[in-house]
């Protein structure tokens, strides 16, 4: 998305990390960006350690696990209120995304420490 958005056209990426599963594509599809071109302002990119560290945000404040990609979302507004510094306004993330494999939770709270 960022890159396709960047290019102003849909581009096929050479490579796909597989950490955040549910959006690893490499070309992101037509439709959606169309819509992605018209309605999105910016997109922000976050690393895996951020996503484990919003994975365990997501955690201690509602005792719900969430896989890397459900994540994503909090992980973008982590970053975007560290880097404004913005305050007093309610920021809304959607978190989905459940399918998190058992033996993978150990792996985020292992870098979701380290991160810190």
């Amino acid at each position: 998305m960022h890159t396709a958005l960047q290019a102003d056209e849909r581009v096929v990426l050479p490579s796909v990390g597989t950490f955040a599963d549910g959006v690893a594509v490499a070309q992101i599809g037509a439709h959606g960006f169309e819509v992605c071109r018209f309605c999105v302002d910016e997109v922000i990119t976050v690393s895996n350690d951020e996503l484990c560290i919003a994975t365990k945000n997501i955690y201690d404040d509602t005792r719900s696990i969430t896989e890397p990609s459900g994540a994503l979302a909090v992980a973008g507004i982590k970053k975007y209120v560290a880097r404004t510094g913005v305050r007093g306004q309610t920021l809304i993330a959607i978190d989905s995304g459940a399918n998190i494999n058992f033996d993978m939770l150990r792996h985020v709270a292992e870098r979701a420490a380290l991160a810190r």
